[in-house]
Formats: structure tokens, sequence, C-alpha cells
């Protein structure tokens, strides 16, 4: 993979076409090479009838930050990545406070990228991973 050449200018182009991050509210925190950090702030709109966040949120803004580090890096042969499968588990629930979420490329293979992410909730508590295998699309 190459490197961009305007890291930030990437950022600025991702955040503002991220709709659906935009729309829960997520907020991006950091980004380099090897790690995407965001975070989103719980609104109770996003929480299930039970009171707890609902896990389709988490997942979206969890799945937006591997879509950002993936496409940080994308070798012009490629035009994009998309999420080819999901593993999460929902390990605490969420009902407060905000949730940070960390993504790692764990390796590559061929047009298969696997990516791994955490996400805390404000007291440090793990509250969620998960696993997905991103495919590279052709140009």
């Amino acid at each position: 993979m190459t490197t961009p050449k305007d890291l930030s200018s990437y950022i600025a182009s991702f955040l503002k076409n991220d709709r659906m991050g935009n729309l829960l509210g997520a907020r991006f925190v950091s980004l380099t090479l090897e790690e995407c950090i965001y975070e989103y702030a719980t609104n109770p709109e996003h929480f299930n009838p039970n009171g707890i966040l609902h896990g389709g949120t988490l997942y979206t803004i969890m799945d937006t930050s591997q879509g950002m580090l993936i496409h940080a890096d994308l070798d012009p042969a490629y035009k994009a990545g998309a999420t080819g499968t999901a593993t999460i588990k929902y390990l605490a629930p969420v009902t407060s406070g905000t949730v940070r979420i960390h993504t790692r490329i764990n390796r590559r293979e061929g047009r298969k990228v696997f990516i791994d992410s955490y996400a805390v909730d404000s007291t440090g508590v793990k509250v969620a991973t998960l696993e997905e295998i991103w495919i590279l699309i052709r140009s």
C-alpha cells in the first residue's frame, strides 16, 4: 500500500462524506496509518427500549472507524474497500457516557484486509470487539 500524500486532506474529505457517522454524532479523534480512534457520546435516541445503547449504533461507529483506516492507505490499484464479513461481540451494556473505538489492521492477504476494533466506555471497560474482513475492490 502507498502512503497518502496529505493525510490531513484525506481526513477532512472522509469526515465531510461520512454521512452515517455524522448522523449518529461520531467524532474523529486521531488517525495514523497504524491506528484510527473514534469517539461516540451516547445519545438516548440511539438506545433500545431497555435503556441500553442499540447494538447497531455501536457496530456502525466501529465499522466507520475501520473504513477510515483502510481507506487512508489504499493502494491506487483499488478504488475502495468493502466490509466482507463482520463478527461483533458485545461484552457489556452501554447506558451513558462516551465510547472510544480503537482500530488496527491485523494483516493483509491479497485483496482481503483483516481489521480489529475494540470499544471502551468512559470508565475504561471494554464493551465490544469487532473483527472484520474487508475486500478491496479493483479500480
